[in-house]
């Protein structure tokens, strides 16, 4: 009974680890697959957002950490983006929006060698922070209208 039941805890916990990531995001999760490499994305990123006054302010190495550990994770880094005339009104709109800033966007490689970019959609900020005030939703449509142009330009699927 006991060898029955380690079975079934170990099958549990490994099937529970699998890439199953088109399967976990919420619509709020935006995941698109993109034709670059993980360091080339943030690279056409950085140059992207320069002109709509956005600073890459860290970049994150998930895969680098996971190291230290011994342990294996495929490229995958953690941009955070700013723009603080943006994010100045918005956190104005409603303080605990600054949960939300910097932006922070996933890049990463899968198994099978597909990058994808992954980001929270920002109009569910409008509703995680009770955003109603139309100047300050139009801020957020901004945010959101900036991270598709990025989607765009990285050729995301």
């Amino acid at each position: 009974m006991r060898i029955k039941i380690a079975l079934l805890t170990t099958f549990l916990l490994l099937n529970g680890c699998a890439d199953k990531t088109a399967k976990a995001t919420s619509k709020f999760i935006k995941d698109y697959k993109i034709n670059l490499k993980v360091d080339e994305a943030i690279s056409k990123i950085s140059e992207n957002l320069k002109s709509k006054n956005y600073t890459i302010i860290s970049t994150f190495d998930h895969e680098k950490e996971a190291l230290k550990l011994k342990q294996m994770l495929y490229p995958t880094k953690t941009i955070s983006l700013y723009n603080s005339k943006i994010s100045t009104k918005l956190i104005q709109c409603n303080a605990s929006i600054a949960l939300e800033m910097p932006i922070k966007i996933a890049i990463y490689s899968k198994l099978n060698g597909d990058t994808h970019i992954s980001y929270t959609d920002p109009e569910y900020w409008s509703l995680k922070h009770n955003i109603k005030d139309a100047d300050c939703l139009n801020l957020v449509m901004l945010i959101k209208s900036d991270i598709n142009s990025i989607t765009t330009l990285l050729g995301a699927k």
